[in-house]
C-alpha cells in the first residue's frame, strides 16, 4: 500500500502525533499539506523541551478516517526520552500503523461499469515463457459501478517504524544531534539517517541551526512494477525500485522578549529514483463521447528538487500562547504552495488547557497533471491524474486539549477535520465529461488520545 508514498498518510499522521508528543518547533515546521513526495527535511534543532534529569514516556493512539468509507488508519506510537543532567538527550520511538479502506486509482468516473486489472507477471509454463495473472495482494481485478469514483477497496497494509536519536552538548553553546529511522511495510521499506548542529548566541537568545538528512526507500509493489505509459494489464518490468532523498534545512530562532520568539527556516531537498505510483492509472477518453477508451499506467519524472521557506512566531501573554506560521514551497515539478496556520494555547483552570487551531493550504498543479487525455492526443513523456499533484486548496480545523492529573501524569487528546477542494467539472470537456465530477480529493477526520508520564 505504501503508507508513506500514497498520499503521505503515514507522514501526516506521524507529524500530527508529533505535535502532541513533545516535538520541538523545528520538528513541526513542515506540518501541513505538503505536496506528494515532499517529505519533511531533517530536523535542524533536535532538542527536547523536557526537564533536565528526567525520563519521559509518551504513548498515543491516533485514528484517521476519510469520508465515504475510504482510507482508515490506526496508528499507535510510543516514545521514551531521557534527559541527562549532563545535557545528553536520548530519544527512541516505535510506531505501528494499520490501514484499510478504499483509495482512488486515478481513473475518472464513467456512465458505464469499469473493470480494472493488475499488470501481468510472467513465469515458465510447460517449458515456455507465458504471461499469466499471478497477482496476490491487495490490488487485483475489481469492477466499479457507473458514476462512481474508481477506488480500489481491497487493499490493507501495516507499517512498523523505529526511530532513535541522541543530542550531545559539544560545548556550552553547541549541540550535535544524530539519529536514524527505519520503517517497513509489505510493499515498501525506508531507512534514513540525520545529523544537525545548533549554535546558541547572544546569551541563548539566538539559535542558528543546520541539519542534513539522507533517506533510501525500496518500493516492492504487490502487482510488480508496471511499464510506465503501457496499457492496463500489460506485463510487469520488474519487482522492485529504489528512491533516494537528500534534504537540508537551515534556520534561525530569535527570542525577542521573554514571551516572544520568531523562527525562520530554509529547506532544500532532492529526490532521485522511482517516484511513480505503481498502483495509479490514467484515462484516455473518446474525444467524441468523453467515455473512457483505454487506461495506461502513469509516469512521473525520476528527479525532483524542492525548496521551501518557513516562518513562525510564538507570542505569550501569561499562560496563553499564540502560534502563527506561513510556509512557501516550490518544486521542479511545477508545484507551488502556501500554508498558513494559527493556533491559540489557552489554560483551563490550574491543570488543563485547550488549543484551537486553523490551517489553510493551497497549491498549483504539477506540469504533467491532467484529469484525462483524448485518445487521439499525443501522450506526454510524463502524465498523472493523481489528485495530490493537481490544483486544490484545503482547510484543517483542529482542537487539542489536555490536563495534568498529577505533577508527573498528563492526559491529552486532539481532533482535526480536513476538507480538500478542487476543480470538479470541466465544462469544455467532450461529451459526457462536461457533466462528470473529476475531483477525487479527500475529506477526513483525525482523532488522537495519549498519556505522558515524567519520571523525576
Amino acid at each position: 500500500m505504501q503508507l508513506k508514498s500514497r498520499g503521505g498518510i503515514a507522514a501526516a499522521l506521524g507529524l500530527f502525533a508529533a505535535s502532541l508528543l513533545g516535538a520541538s518547533p523545528a520538528q513541526a515546521d513542515e506540518r501541513g499539506d505538503a505536496p506528494s513526495g515532499a517529505a519533511p527535511p531533517a530536523n535542524a534543532y533536535d532538542q527536547t523541551a523536557s526537564e533536565v534529569g528526567t525520563m519521559v514516556a509518551d504513548s498515543a493512539l491516533l485514528v484517521y478516517q476519510e469520508d465515504n468509507d475510504r482510507v482508515r488508519a490506526i496508528e499507535a506510537e510510543t516514545g521514551l526520552t531521557w534527559n541527562a543532567a549532563s545535557g545528553i538527550v536520548v530519544a527512541g520511538k516505535f510506531t505501528y500503523d494499520s490501514l484499510t479502506g478504499a483509495t482512488p486509482n486515478g481513473a475518472i468516473r464513467s456512465r458505464y461499469d469499469q473493470t480494472f486489472v493488475p499488470p501481468r507477471k510472467t513465469r515458465f509454463i510447460g517449458g515456455g515463457l507465458g504471461p499469466i495473472d499471478t497477482h496476490t495482494g491487495s490490488s487485483g481485478r475489481y469492477t466499479v459501478a457507473p458514476n462512481q469514483l474508481p477506488v480500489d477497496k481491497g487493499f490493507k497494509d501495516h507499517r512498523e517504524a523505529y526511530d532513535l536519536g541522541v543530542t550531545l552538548p559539544v560545548s556550552a553553546s553547541v549541540k550535535l544531534s544524530m539519529g536514524g529511522n527505519a520503517s517497513s511495510e509489505t510493499d515498501y521499506s525506508s531507512y534514513s539517517a540525520r545529523a544537525s548542529l545548533a549554535k546558541d548566541l547572544n546569551g541563548k537568545n539566538t539559535t542558528l541551526s543546520l541539519g542534513l538528512n539522507y533517506e533510501r526507500d525500496s518500493i516492492r509493489p504487490f502487482t510488480g512494477v508496471p511499464r510506465a505509459l503501457s496499457y492496463m494489464g500489460d506485463m510487469i518490468v520488474g519487482q522492485a525500485k529504489v528512491k533516494q532523498v537528500y534534504s537540508l534545512v537551515a534556520g534561525v530562532t530569535q527570542v525577542l522578549t521573554p514571551g516572544w520568539l520568531v523562527q525562520i527556516n530554509y529547506s532544500f531537498g532532492k529526490t532521485r529514483g522511482y517516484q511513480t505510483d505503481p498502483y495509479k492509472i490514467f484515462t484516455l477518453v473518446d474525444t467524441a463521447t468523453g467515455d473512457p477508451f483505454y487506461y495506461i499506467y502513469e509516469k512521473r519524472p525520476d528527479r525532483r528538487t524542492r525548496n521551501s521557506i518557513y516562518a513562525a512566531t510564538k507570542f505569550a501573554i501569561g499562560s496563553a500562547v499564540t502560534d502563527a506560521s506561513v510556509r512557501w514551497y516550490h518544486d521542479s515539478w511545477g508545484i507551488d504552495s502556501m500554508t498558513y496556520a494559527v493556533s491559540e494555547h489557552m489554560p483551563v483552570g490550574t491543570a488543563g488547557y485547550v488549543e484551537p487551531g486553523l490551517r489553510f493550504y493551497r497549491q498549483t498543479a504539477a506540469n504533467f497533471f491532467y484529469h484525462y487525455l483524448g485518445i487521439d492526443e499525443p501522450t506526454p513523456a510524463y502524465v498523472s491524474s493523481d489528485s495530490r499533484l493537481g490544483r486544490f486548496h484545503a482547510w484543517t480545523f483542529g482542537l487539542k486539549a489536555g490536563a495534568h492529573i498529577t505533577r508527573s501524569l498528563e492526559l491529552y487528546g486532539a481532533a482535526e477535520r480536513y476538507v480538500q477542494e478542487g476543480q470538479r467539472f470541466d465544462r469544455k470537456a467532450p461529451g459526457v465529461l462536461a457533466r462528470t465530477d473529476l475531483f477525487s480529493g479527500s475529506r477526513s477526520v483525525s482523532l488522537i488520545s495519549g498519556v505522558r508520564f515524567t519520571f523525576r
